[in-house]
């Protein structure tokens, strides 16, 4: 911590004189305001370099100051992008029945993370019933281990990474799609959802929603698959729009499709 904080001293220092050299008609002043102005410059630079981001950038390490002492309510997931014929796949979700929503959930912690955790001083959300569900990263702590647990889950360590499941038991297990077709995945991550934090209204606090997006490689037949199970399940599926999915409205004007749904195309 010394090195930011000499880096600040000297940071306002050259600030003075550069303010003064601005504001004078004496040469040596005007010269020093000129050095002292090419300095502020360069400490700004190293100010930026010096501070610990821990990888996650800025904006993170300024919010993680803003609620040093505030409990953050983290949401950790991933979603499948699922396309096909220019629309995208959506399943009802399993908590709110009258909602479509892009296949996926929230990732898993492992045992071996809770040290980590409780260090952290974490405590599940079960807000949304989930309280048999304690090993979800759906959880609060205090904002100044954001950057400490974002370098965490970077790392992959002690924690789910493989996105299948949640494939597996909105799809598969619910025999809305046959199994043998798609015992094996081919998928890639594409892009990530992450807003920093912000102030849900629904969950009346603040959050820091994030998710990984996988896109699905899907064969001729499997894409097939997946229509005529749409046809045949209308009320559990559907093949949505991008701007369905933006409004939140698929076939028709009442509000039926998550939040979440226009995050698969960047939203």
């Amino acid at each position: 911590m010394k090195r930011p904080i000499v880096l600040i001293v000297l940071f306002i220092m050259a600030g003075i004189f550069t303010c003064i050299g601005v504001g004078t008609d004496t040469s040596w002043l005007a010269m020093l305001g000129a050095i002292a102005s090419a300095i502020f410059g360069t400490i700004i630079s190293m100010i930026f370099e010096s501070i610990d981001t821990h990888g996650q950038g800025m904006k993170l390490w300024m919010q993680h100051i803003k609620y040093w002492k505030q409990d953050i309510r983290l949401s950790i997931a991933y979603l499948f992008r699922i396309e096909i014929d220019g629309k995208y796949l959506l399943v009802k979700g399993n908590r709110l029945k009258k909602q479509f929503q892009p296949v996926g959930g929230v990732y898993k912690f492992y045992a071996e993370a809770k040290p980590n955790l409780e260090k952290w001083k974490y405590r599940p959300d079960t807000k949304m019933g989930n309280v048999d569900e304690t090993d979800d990263l759906r959880i609060f702590i205090k904002g100044r281990y954001l950057l400490k647990f974002m370098e965490w889950f970077d790392s992959m360590k002690d924690r789910e990474y493989d996105p299948y499941r949640e494939f597996c038991e909105e799809l598969l297990e619910t025999n809305l799609l046959p199994k043998e077709p798609f015992s094996r995945l081919k998928y890639r991550k594409v892009m990530v959802h992450n807003k920093g934090v912000l102030h849900s209204k629904i969950m009346r606090c603040d959050e820091l929603v994030y998710a990984d997006i996988f896109e699905l490689d899907l064969s001729a037949e499997q894409k097939e698959i997946i229509k005529a199970a749409v046809a045949r399940n209308p009320d559990m599926l559907c093949l949505a729009s991008a701007e369905e999915m933006i409004s939140q409205c698929y076939n028709g004007i009442e509000k039926n499709v998550g939040n979440n749904a226009e995050w698969l195309i960047g939203g």
